[in-house]
């Protein structure tokens, strides 16, 4: 029988091809001038963070920040598969309950400590015990270190996606000093303390965040692919400030001021586009229609949210949102093209509009005109864009929406109280496992508490070959199109502006990675 680790890795023990002399980051922006070592990169970030410990948050501009400052076992290619990281090698048992994993050695953590095999055990245990994924995936699970290079993690059932779950830079199982996890408290670690390129130095809640280089770094080796790879602090400093407004992030890059605008606005894409100082980088994530399925109008009627879906022009919806053809392409599926664990089971029920479809779905579900309370927000331009367009389609077969605009941050909170919406939009990251997403979760936005849902993630986590973890991930995105829990949008660009004296710009499939970055003279 074919083992299911092959589709995870080349075989199921995988080791660290060693490559010699570390590579630089395999960034795209186009540059010009002569690479040097030094100086400070400033990035304009389009939001503050709340927290910097990595699994009590899972905000982009969080993650990607603390992807210069703390590292995994294993991490994601760029095209999602799983490889090595603090990690040298790792195997998986037959029955994907064990994950064994070997070291690497002289790791050092920027308190000057080396790493070692308990630092990793209380880690993961933490993991398990805070992070979304650990909890519902590895709950029960006992993490042991039989000798000083080895930390097993068992699970008392299958979990045949263990290692994308240990992989996902969501809420990151990041491996910090025992002796800071043995002083945290339920508001998150007090100490920033990692083993990545970059180290902790000072953080100005609203106003910025600074890394400075980690002399005393050890990187992984071969080539730069996503986050796995080399990486190589070239710079002296990292510092990400807060900047809120959309035109002065535009601005300060192309002024500068900034060699990185994050997140712009998509209406800035033609002018970043233009420019001769800037390259235009994106990060593909999708954007969905979330239901509240807590309580109200949608809780136990999927009649109501197939109408919706039979209802929706996601042409239409997407370019309202995103004008540009460049920045979406109208894909329903749960994972990118290309991508290992993608499916295409299901697609024929996506932007298929069928207004006639549409209105007997409303007449089974029993809607009989109540409002529903759909909130959206001008912070994300192309949200509020896109849910004036969805009301139209919605009142043309005689749905009823109340649009309330919110600020984000309002919105966030408000999202996980069920009295006080029906309906919103909503972006994600791909995650590195599709039962992964966050509204797939009874915790999650939207509360999916659907046993389906349970029995089909179960399935694919008992899958001992390629072809049952197929069909687990079919039977997924069949049921994500019949039960309709929330409607994929698109996928679209977020586009940042990049400074063309950068180079080593990487990506994957996460968000950016700032590490490898060097500024050119």
């Amino acid at each position: 029988m074919k083992r299911l680790g092959k589709r995870i890795a080349t075989t199921m023990t995988v080791v660290a091809m060693m490559f010699g002399a570390a590579a630089c980051g395999s960034g795209s922006s186009s540059s010009s001038g002569t690479p040097t070592d030094g100086g400070t990169v400033h990035v304009a970030l389009n939001a503050s963070v709340t927290s910097l410990d990595p699994m009590m948050t899972g905000a982009y501009v969080a993650r990607d920040t603390m992807r210069s400052l703390y590292e995994s076992l294993v991490t994601l290619k760029k095209d999602g598969s799983v490889a090595p990281l603090l990690a040298k090698s790792y195997d998986v048992s037959k029955d994907n309950k064990t994950f064994t994993f070997k070291l690497r050695t002289g790791v050092k953590f920027h308190n000057g400590k080396t790493m070692k095999a308990e630092d990793v055990v209380a880690s993961m245990q933490r993991w398990i015990k805070l992070s979304q994924i650990g909890s519902t995936f590895f709950t029960g699970s006992t993490v042991s270190s039989p000798d000083a290079d080895t930390v097993v993690i068992a699970s008392p059932k299958p979990v045949s996606t263990g290692l994308y779950d240990m992989a996902d830079t969501g809420r990151i199982a990041a491996i910090m000093p025992k002796s800071v996890i043995d002083k945290a408290t339920d508001t998150g670690v007090s100490e920033y303390i990692g083993t990545g390129p970059f180290k902790f130095t000072s953080w100005k809640k609203d106003t910025s965040i600074v890394l400075s280089k980690f002399a005393d770094y050890s990187s992984p080796t071969g080539t730069s692919d996503g986050y796995s790879g080399a990486r190589k602090a070239h710079v002296d400093k990292l510092e990400f400030d807060f900047v809120t407004d959309g035109t002065t992030r535009m601005t300060g890059a192309l002024s500068g001021q900034y060699e990185i605008g994050y997140s712009l606005a998509d209406s800035q894409y033609a002018q970043a586009k233009a420019s001769s100082d800037v390259s235009v980088e994106s990060d593909t994530m999708l954007e969905t229609l979330i239901f509240n399925k807590k309580q109200g109008l949608f809780k136990d009627n999927q009649k109501l949210r197939q109408a919706i879906l039979a209802t929706l022009d996601m042409s239409k919806i997407a370019k309202a949102g995103h004008q540009n053809a460049d920045l979406y392409t109208t894909d329903g599926g749960l994972m990118p093209k290309g991508n290992p664990l993608r499916s295409e089971a299901g697609l024929d029920k996506y932007n298929a509009p069928d207004v006639a479809k549409a209105k007997q779905l409303v007449s089974e579900s029993g809607y009989s005109g109540q409002t529903i309370n759909f909130l959206t927000t001008k912070d994300y331009p192309y949200m509020y864009d896109e849910s004036m367009e969805i009301q139209n389609e919605l009142k043309a077969v005689g749905i009823a929406t109340n649009i309330q605009v919110l600020d984000w941050a309002t919105l966030l909170q408000k999202m996980f109280q069920p009295d006080q919406w029906d309906m919103l939009i909503s972006s994600y990251s791909f995650s590195a496992n599709p039962i992964c997403y966050s509204f797939f979760q009874a915790s999650g936005a939207g509360w999916n508490t659907d046993p389906q849902f349970l029995k089909i993630a179960d399935s694919i986590n008992a899958a001992t070959t390629e072809a049952d973890q197929k069909s687990g991930y079919d039977q997924l995105q069949n049921w994500f199109y019949d039960y309709v829990p929330n409607i994929m949008i698109s996928h679209y660009q977020q586009i940042s502006a990049v400074s063309k004296k950068v180079s080593g710009y990487g990506q994957g499939m996460q968000g950016p990675a700032y590490y490898n970055i060097q500024l050119q003279q």
